[in-house]
């Protein structure tokens, strides 16, 4: 069930034994595609490192909290990305650009942050919206100092609104770029791609906390 307003994440819940963890983006993504993809059973997954670990207010005690009365368990939702036909699975956000400073850009996001910026500031990791923010297709373009004025205002989350930049909340999205542009999910390039489509899937992992 994806988070209600006003009501706490998740439920106080330990890591069960023998339960992978993930120190990182890459490691969480590595193992709920394992889960999506049959090749790992379903199993909820410890963080004690990465976006989302952050997100939860990056709490200490690494994998001995999670095996203690202060560990918490929710459903996450996934990015299912389909790019030219072939299918990933992005745990906090995905990006297709060429460059940050011209042409079009793309981010859709599950949660608020990535890395060191706060590129959706309205997202929840389990509030079963896709947050898409683009410039460069359907909109006016960013300037190149408009870009670089919002580039540093991403660590606080003050680039939006702004009206170059578009910002949907969605259960999907899809696009057939004018050329290939590079893809990255949870902050690593997986290729480059001309058609993207993005879709939420609400609760489709757990993570213990």
């Amino acid at each position: 069930m994806t988070v209600r307003r006003n009501e706490p994440w998740g439920i106080a819940a330990m890591l069960p034994d023998g339960a992978p963890i993930a120190s990182s983006n890459a490691e969480l993504r590595r193992l709920t595609t394992c889960q999506r993809t049959g090749d790992a059973p379903a199993a909820p997954v410890g963080v004690v490192g990465g976006d989302l670990w952050r997100v939860v207010g990056a709490p200490a005690g690494g994998a001995d909290r999670l095996h203690s009365g202060h560990a918490r368990t929710a459903a996450i939702d996934l990015i299912e990305v389909t790019a030219d036909g072939e299918t990933h699975w992005a745990c906090v956000g995905a990006i297709a650009r060429n460059s940050w400073w011209r042409g079009p850009v793309v981010v859709a996001m599950s949660a608020e942050s990535l890395g060191p910026w706060r590129l959706a500031p309205a997202a929840h990791p389990n509030d079963g919206r896709l947050h898409v923010l683009s410039t460069g297709l359907d909109q006016p373009t960013l300037s190149a100092t408009q870009r670089l004025l919002a580039r540093r205002r991403l660590r606080s989350g003050a680039h939006v609104p702004h009206p170059a930049i578009a910002v949907r909340r969605v259960q999907s999205w899809e696009h057939r770029f004018d050329r290939p542009l590079g893809l990255w999910l949870d902050g690593e390039m997986v290729g480059r791609c001309r058609e993207l489509a993005l879709a939420i899937r609400p609760d489709a992992a757990v993570i213990v906390f």
